[in-house]
């Protein structure tokens, strides 16, 4: 007979990581992993291989070349944020000790007459010198009979067996067969974290830069003697990410992005492979999930430019520099950095507002007024303002991050004509032309003060040689944006669940803007939207929920700014105010949304929040001061749940922290089900502030009740695990409610 076990726990240690956290910048994190410390969608994340499988492959041992060649594309980039994924690092070379990531290869040499793990460090302090940080290339799941923990494993059960107890092999590698880990059995055994903490503590610089990169993450090996599944293994897999997360702030990147770690995977270093095309570009922004490309697809490498993957230059794609040839050549490194990266970074900054196809063209429209086409020639062009940005191998894009104007142009074939300057740049009359040295460490001047006409410049682009255009008499060595402050202030001061519709006398003494209604602000603070459109529902709504006009006592308005993804509303004040958002899920559609308050100019998160069941409404309130933007991002989670458009309804400004009511810092409520996709059992965590009892129901897509308890909260938590048989023969997706005194937390979850 199937029972319901109960357990209410003041502190649980086990399986779970808590659902809020604030990791060491200060950001509060919900589950799923979001926000994340880096923002690797402005981050250019490649690999460079160290010590190769094989003897016979050319292998970087030497660290002081390695060290070389990231000044080089330091120089290349201009300075833009990096982190460089080191492969080969472990002893023997590429893919040996595993299941383990240490010891460190013994071969490495550098200056100092350093050797091993010495001269590895040696090189990732040397990297920082060129805005680089490192991290390094691991696998989860592969097991090899060479490794000196293979005995470890195997007498204790942590590896995939087949019925028959026989070992699941996987491929073939480097002469070596594979076997996979079952890593269900070992994050139960507690290896798992002992596995991460041996090699942190071998490299414990990667907590530095906060990020880990799991190999091949899309193979998640079953073990049918121990009935763990796929999906079991992925539960592993986001176990560890949190693990990763909660105890040292480290970010999972994988070879992969893969819609089964949507939220916890942040970049798929390889995105033109395998399961990253499944990925819905526009239902995923590139601060949530972004990616690099493999060269295979490279039609200047010698293979054919594949059309069915189109998007990944209408929507763009990073690079990976694996491959030795660009160390031996940086010259490529040039040519890969002005075709992907820049473009790619440069829409990454915007909003992806609208995806249209007519055959093979197709069209993404963003904001600024910028359009990335692939059009009926198969040429790939870049536009903003109607004016050609890109074409193809020639570009002419910005180089935004760095701290004045700046346009970096390039031609693979070589082309002469003019170019149209961005309209930031009206009213320059000249500019300075600088093109990369032959060591490429630095830029070196070619011609100055070179006319501009009509904000057009006339061209000659060698091919294979980038020139870098500045205002006449610019400083290049100024910097970027990354070193300056942040562009504003914010302190969060709290939610507001119980207002309602009913603001007046408690919110808008400075100002107001309800939408659909009017807008009044006082002088010294600006209002921007953008990427959104107004939705008016009802004018003469009766329901409390409902904004009160500002001209008409009695009436009540439903109205939202929305948007199919993400939408933006940009803030200026010269004196900190407080700034309450009103947030109403008005047609009761299961909205969920982060709300991001970024840095305007660097678009790095300041705080972050993760809502949901507002159907009755919430005010978000924040201290606010300078130049800040909140974006409103549809927030899908656990394999693509399905979440209604973002919205947002009014926007009220008071005096700093005065709105009539209390400042009241909440802890948040939060509710988690693991695993999404189970079998046999369920468990349900809950941290509960609010409530000393809460309601738990579970209802079958259909609406059909499954279940339905009321439980004390002992200590701010509740933990249910269930029996399947406890939601009767349910199979398919459920939703799982957590009703609290002040909200409805839901999680969807799936019974097979």
């Amino acid at each position: 007979m199937n029972k319901l076990k109960f357990i209410v726990v003041g502190f649980f240690v086990g399986l779970s990581l808590f659902l809020s956290q604030v990791n060491s910048a200060g950001l509060t994190y919900n589950y799923p992993l979001y926000p994340y410390s880096k923002d690797l969608s402005q981050t250019l994340t490649f690999k460079v291989m160290l010590r190769c499988a094989l003897p016979d492959q050319i292998s970087n041992l030497d660290m002081s070349l390695v060290a070389n060649y990231l000044r080089q594309i330091d120089c290349i980039t201009r300075g833009i944020p990096k982190i460089v994924v080191l492969g080969g690092f472990q002893q023997n070379g590429h893919d040996h000790t595993y299941p383990w990531w240490a010891p460190v290869d013994d071969s490495f040499t550098a200056p100092g007459r350093r050797k091993g793990k010495e001269a590895l460090i040696w090189l990732m302090e040397e990297a920082k010198k060129y805005n680089t940080t490192c991290t390094f290339h691991v696998n989860p799941f592969d097991a090899y009979m060479d490794s000196e923990k293979w005995n470890f494993y195997e007498e204790n059960d942590l590896l995939c067996r087949n019925t028959d107890g026989s070992l699941v092999k996987g491929d073939i590698w480097w002469d070596r067969q594979s076997y996979f880990v079952n890593m269900v059995n070992e994050w139960n055994a507690g290896v798992t974290k002992k596995r991460i903490d041996a090699f942190l503590n071998e490299l414990p610089l990667v907590k530095e830069t906060g990020v880990l990169y799991f190999d091949n993450l899309t193979q998640y090996p079953a073990s049918p003697k121990h009935r763990v599944t796929r999906a079991d293994q992925i539960t592993a897999i986001k176990k560890a990410a949190e693990y990763l997360k909660e105890q040292y702030n480290i970010q999972l990147i994988g070879e992969y992005a893969d819609v089964n770690l949507y939220g916890f995977d942040c970049l798929g270093v390889t995105w033109d492979w395998n399961a990253s095309l499944n990925i819905d570009q526009m239902e995923v922004p590139a601060y949530v999930a972004c990616g690099g490309r493999n060269i295979c697809h490279d039609d200047l490498l010698g293979a054919t430019n594949d059309i069915s993957k189109r998007r990944l230059q209408v929507f763009g794609s990073s690079i990976q520099l694996e491959d030795i040839q660009f160390q031996q050549d940086v010259s490529k490194v040039v040519r890969e950095f002005t075709h992907h990266t820049l473009p790619y970074f440069y829409m990454n900054r915007l909003l992806r507002q609208n995806l249209s196809t007519n055959g093979y063209e197709m069209t993404l429209s963003l904001s600024d007024s910028v359009d990335s086409r692939w059009e009926g020639d198969n040429v790939h062009r870049l536009y903003r303002d109607r004016k050609l940005m890109k074409e193809n191998y020639d570009v002419f894009i910005p180089v935004y991050w760095v701290n004045h104007l700046e346009i970096m142009a390039y031609s693979y074939q070589g082309r002469r004509g003019k170019w149209s300057l961005p309209r930031e740049w009206k009213g320059i009359e000249s500019v300075d032309i600088y093109e990369f040295n032959s060591s490429y460490y630095d830029l070196e001047l070619k011609d100055s003060n070179i006319a501009i006409t009509d904000n057009q410049i006339d061209l000659n682009l060698e091919a294979g040689v980038a020139q870098i255009l500045v205002p006449a008499g610019t400083d290049v060595h100024d910097g970027t944006i990354y070193d300056n402050p942040a562009s504003g202030e914010i302190d969060f001061l709290g939610e507001d669940y119980e207002t309602q519709g009913d603001w007046k006398d408690k919110y808008g003494s400075l100002g107001y803007d309800v939408f659909g209604a009017s807008k009044v602000l006082s002088d010294g603070i600006q209002l921007g939207y953008i990427g959104d459109n107004l939705d008016v529902y009802n004018t003469n709504s009766s329901r409390r929920i409902a904004l009160q006009t500002p001209e008409e006592d009695g009436k009540r308005i439903e109205a939202v700014r929305t948007s199919k993804l993400h939408q933006i509303i940009d803030v200026q004040t010269a004196e900190k105010r407080m700034l309450s958002l009103y947030i109403a899920d008005y047609k009761d559609r299961n909205c969920q949304m982060v709300v991001d308050v970024i840095d305007a100019v660097t678009k790095r998160i300041l705080h972050s929040k993760l809502i949901n069941s507002f159907q009755s409404g919430i005010y978000l309130r924040y201290n606010v001061k300078g130049h800040l933007q909140f974006r409103f991002t549809r927030f899908f989670y656990d394999g693509y749940g399905n979440p209604d458009y973002p919205v947002c309804s009014a926007v009220f400004i008071d005096e700093e922290g005065v709105s009539g009511k209390e400042n009241i810092r909440w802890k948040e409520d939060n509710l988690r089900c693991y695993p999404s996709v189970f079998r046999d059992d369920l468990t349900i965590e809950a941290d509960v502030f609010t409530s000393p009892k809460v309601h738990i129901q579970i209802h079958s897509i259909a609406g059909n009740l499954l279940y339905d308890k009321v439980f004390d909260v002992s200590d701010n938590r509740v933990r249910v695990c269930l029996d399947k048989g406890e939601l009767g023969s349910q199979n398919g997706v459920c939703i799982v409610s957590l009703v609290t005194d002040r909200s409805v937390l839901r999680k969807k979850v799936v019974c097979r």
